[in-house]
């Protein structure tokens, strides 16, 4: 019978072509499919894990699903926090792929397929796709100009596509390159502005209202925007419910926020610019990356020090970093050997998360591992020819195998289908992936000038301070949040000595004193974010026991 669902093409592609049926599909999917012929079950992901699946074994039965609740809830899987996972988010911030929270449940990493037959116990997995980094020196041979042309055109062909749907489709505005970018592509591909939908704060600090008002008026968008406040304590639970994993910064209660504007607005389909900072490596750490490995050649450590102060000063960082930046930097070799030939882009911030993270985590004797030691199976994730590559591309090839999928991409998708919203991403098309992964280094951070050539495309496209506007990551408040005397009632329970104990999983008498020190820190200490940081992901854990291990995913989040 004819059907007009796009997903009936999969069993005719997997009956012409089997298992590398996935070779041919683009885009976004997580896929299950049941071949009774051969009593075989096939799982599948799309190439960046822009959609989640996840999956356990038991001794009768592989049990799977979008969400890890689902297979909670199916009764085969006794809940139960893993803590290497916990050890994980105490420095990444996230499980090393393919760990979750939980253990025996794992993901489906991207750009694989799992098999497993009904007559036998083994389950088979396959890598399908890898993105195609060059070792250094080999980059295509590009002018800036042909380069910048040829991203535009490959970026206004997959909007284009991305625009594809019998619903009304609208895109998310930071004011940002990214957000902007695929923004202002919507308009020339279609001839019309798109309906735009933004997030402001009251904290000044947060805020992005004007940059987004400004790429608004320039391309004549209608934008709704949602404001926050710090009365957003009781949202807390429900993040923790849909993304299932605590955040060190709570982004998903804003975009949260954000998609049920979306949706209210009768928009149930909105593009975004995720991805464009992974796969150019536009974050502020790639640059400080780059930073470090100029100021690492002999003749220039000796000025390393001053160097990094005049510039952290200037940047007003808070007090402690330089100090935590030039520890690091001293045992470069060191940590660059454990981690299978690289220097992590984030290892910088990795080593500031975790407070006392051995006396907070190494309750009933359990080992806690050194930030400078890899997670386990971190290595797995690495490209073979990682010593072949650029160090900005091998940085680049560490992102799009970790943080992208296990954080910036699950935040996303959980934040948007809350809402019952597909959010899209043009930037992740595989194709446009792959395309800057071949471009030289040098086009991607230019000196310190991070997504160069991504500027060039777009600079007639978009207001000229949008273009030449520097990286600002989006970040939420934290204690004002969740740790002020007024907010703090909302979680006295989950960080109760009762509660902390009951869960097992830190030292209630450390979590009881860092709330304590929160209180008397001074603003401008790099120990003030640490202990935030440190605080928000025990609330976040302690909540997430208390959902998915104490009320087994019955209860839901707290109204």
């Amino acid at each position: 019978m004819p059907s007009a669902c796009d997903s009936a093409l999969i069993p005719h592609l997997y009956e012409e072509f089997g298992s590398s049926f996935v070779e041919m599909m683009r885009g976004m999917f997580a896929i299950a499919l049941w071949d009774d012929a051969q009593r075989k079950l096939i799982l599948a992901r799309d190439r960046l894990g822009i959609k989640p699946l996840y999956f356990a074994e038991t001794a009768d039965y592989i049990v799977f699903g979008s969400e890890i609740k689902a297979i909670i809830a199916s009764g085969l899987i006794e809940p139960e926090i893993d803590f290497d996972s916990l050890d994980d988010l105490f420095s990444l911030s996230y499980p090393c792929p393919p760990r979750t929270m939980f253990r025996g449940i794992r993901e489906l990493r991207p750009a694989h397929v799992l098999e497993v037959r009904a007559s036998s116990e083994k389950v088979v997995t396959r890598r399908y796709w890898q993105c195609p980094f060059v070792p250094a020196g080999e980059h295509r041979r590009f002018s800036s100009r042909e380069a910048a042309e040829e991203l535009l055109s490959l970026l206004k062909v997959r909007v284009y596509d991305h625009l594809a749907s019998d619903v009304p489709v609208g895109t998310y505005l930071s004011g940002g390159i990214d957000s902007s970018t695929i923004s202002a592509l919507c308009k020339e591909v279609t001839g019309d502005a798109p309906t735009t939908f933004s997030v402001s704060f009251d904290d000044k600090r947060f805020d992005e209202r004007d940059d987004a008002a400004l790429v608004s008026r320039f391309l004549g968008s209608a934008n709704y925007s949602i404001r926050y406040d710090s009365a957003v304590g009781n949202e807390l639970d429900r993040m923790i419910w849909h993304t299932e994993l605590p955040l060190q910064f709570p982004l998903a209660i804003p975009l949260i926020g954000l998609s049920g504007l979306a949706r209210s607005r009768g928009f149930p389909v909105v593009l975004t610019g995720e991805g464009a900072d992974e796969s150019f490596g536009g974050y502020d750490c790639f640059r400080a990356d780059k930073m470090r490995r100029v100021f690492d050649r002999p003749g220039l450590r000796s000025i390393r020090g001053g160097i990094y102060k005049n510039l952290y000063k200037w940047h007003d960082m808070p007090t402690g970093t330089v100090r935590r930046m030039l520890d690091n930097h001293g045992s470069v070799a060191e940590v660059s050997a454990a981690f299978g030939g690289i220097y992590p882009p984030w290892y910088d911030m990795w080593t500031t998360v975790g407070v006392h993270r051995e006396r907070l985590l190494g309750g009933n004797s359990r080992r806690v591992r050194p930030v400078w030691e890899p997670p386990r199976g971190f290595q797995d994730l690495l490209p073979d020819d990682m010593n072949r590559l650029d160090p900005h591309d091998a940085g680049i090839a560490v992102e799009l195998a970790t943080r992208l999928p296990a954080w910036i991409l699950l935040i996303g998708d959980r934040a948007s289908m809350a809402n019952g919203v597909e959010a899209r991403v043009p930037f992740l098309d595989h194709e446009v992936v792959e395309f800057v992964a071949s471009l030289s280094p040098s086009m991607k951070l230019n000196g310190f000038k991070e997504k160069a050539i991504l500027r060039s495309a777009v600079k007639g496209i978009l207001p000229k301070t949008t273009v030449e506007k520097r990286k600002r990551p989006f970040f939420t408040p934290i204690r004002e949040w969740f740790f002020s005397p007024e907010a703090s009632e909302i979680f006295d329970s989950d960080l109760s000595k009762d509660s902390l104990v009951k869960a097992g999983l830190f030292d209630p008498d450390l979590v009881a004193a860092f709330l304590s020190e929160l209180r008397v820190t001074p603003d401008r200490m790099l120990l003030k974010n640490q202990l935030e940081w440190t605080l928000m992901l025990v609330l976040g854990a302690q909540i997430l026991h208390r959902q998915f291990v104490q009320e087994r995913c019955g209860v839901g989040p707290r109204s």
